[in-house]
């Protein structure tokens, strides 16, 4: 009883309310506020085509306290990026009060990232450029070397990396050698570093892959990979390049850019050299399989070189040239034999053409008793008015000759 009364005693003149007074000097009170800005997780957010607003939960990183929070439609699809739960963002809003409720709703007015947030949401920006501009094409992508003389690395001062590449290449193929420049790899400096000693490894000629080599971190330790100018340095470059940044899980920027990826420093390693034990358990099977190779291939060449051997013309070489000296002999016999019946009728024919050259000739009428009369210039007689009395004359016999003069001339 005695605290009833004092709670009467301190309480102020009774003046009841209705509700929605109450939520109107509220709603009041709170338009008074000036907007603000506010830093949370995005939680319970709910999105509809129909709705003219966009709710979620604005909840404190420790989970402490929330605010529901809403935003309206056109301003929230014009974000760069949608949100989702479990997003970090800083919002610049107003306090307002539902009069129907008396509940306090914070009116989303601007909205960005925070923290991984933002950087995650500017990576996810770049990534998209860069993929539209195709420096993540799979066609500009070159090549490994099969054998490295020398191989470029970049890495951290004293990392880790760096024990991993190196190790893991050297166990593998002895033979490599490495130009190692160590520069920052993480912060504001790093990306400017990095490219640096990209640029001075892909300038030397002796260099014939190199590789990008960090250990795991945070997204914000790995932002240096991610850094524009560092991806347009890498696709630049005329050696190819192989990133190792982080681990499994990371995937910064200059793995899509790199000709290859490795999932670690030390998968780098292997990457980047031939096995040395491989090669020559390789090279001992291929000495193997080619000494069967050709032992069969002699094999074979020995059955046909053997097969060849009892054909008739190799068992007995010799026969071969009987066969062509008989038939040498028979044409021989077949040309005396022609070339003397060629002569026999030659000389028949000659013959008959003596005879006829005879039968036709002066001394066949000659040998009738005629004479051919020939003047003293040599010319034939063959008109009696061409000489005079006195001319002297030849008178050819068939045997022999006379020697007269013209004494009468008969016309």
């Amino acid at each position: 009883m005695e605290a009833s009364a004092q709670a009467d005693a301190d309480a102020p003149p009774r003046r009841v309310f209705a509700v929605g007074a109450v939520t109107a000097q509220l709603a009041k009170r709170v338009d008074e506020f000036p907007a603000f800005w506010v830093e949370g997780e995005v939680t319970e957010l709910k999105r509809q085509d129909g709705w003219g607003l966009v709710y979620w939960t604005l909840k404190d990183l420790d989970g402490s306290a929330s605010l529901r929070a809403t935003m309206v439609r056109a301003s929230y699809d014009a974000l760069p990026e949608p949100l989702a739960d479990g997003l970090r963002v800083v919002v610049l809003g107003r306090l307002q009060v539902r009069r129907k409720t008396g509940e306090i709703t914070l009116k989303a007015l601007r909205l960005e990232p925070a923290g991984l947030g933002s950087l995650l949401a500017q990576i996810e920006r770049l990534r998209a450029r860069l993929a539209q501009e195709g420096l993540f094409a799979a066609e500009r992508k070159r090549p490994l070397p099969r054998f490295p003389t020398v191989v470029g690395l970049v890495c951290g001062r004293d990392a880790a990396a760096r024990g991993d590449v190196l190790t893991t290449a050297a166990a593998r193929f002895p033979p490599v050698r490495f130009r190692i420049i160590e520069c920052a790899v993480q912060g504001p400096t790093a990306p400017a570093a990095i490219i640096r000693a990209l640029q001075t490894l892909d300038a030397d000629r002796e260099v014939d892959v190199i590789i990008l080599a960090r250990g795991g971190g945070s997204a914000e330790d790995l932002a240096a990979f991610s850094d524009e100018e560092l991806c347009r340095a890498i696709a630049a470059a005329g050696t190819p390049v192989v990133s190792a940044i982080g681990h499994e899980q990371d995937a910064p920027l200059a793995d899509h850019v790199a000709d290859v990826r490795a999932s670690t420093p030390t998968h780098a390693g292997r990457l980047v050299v031939p096995d040395a034990g491989a090669l020559l358990r390789e090279t001992d099977a291929l000495a193997v399989r080619s000494a069967t190779a050709l032992h069969r291939r002699l094999a074979r060449e020995r059955e046909a070189l053997a097969a060849r051997m009892t054909h008739p013309v190799l068992a007995r070489p010799d026969g071969f040239l009987d066969v062509r000296r008989t038939g040498l002999a028979s044409a021989r016999a077949r040309l005396t034999m022609l070339e003397e019946r060629t002569i026999e009728r030659a000389r028949a024919t000659t013959a008959t053409l003596g005879a006829q050259l005879r039968a036709l000739g002066p001394a066949s009428t000659l040998e009738r008793g005629y004479a051919i009369a020939i003047d003293a210039d040599g010319h034939v007689v063959t008109d009696a008015g061409s000489h005079g009395i006195g001319d002297a004359m030849t008178l050819r016999l068939a045997r022999g000759q006379l020697t007269t003069t013209v004494t009468e001339v008969t016309r």
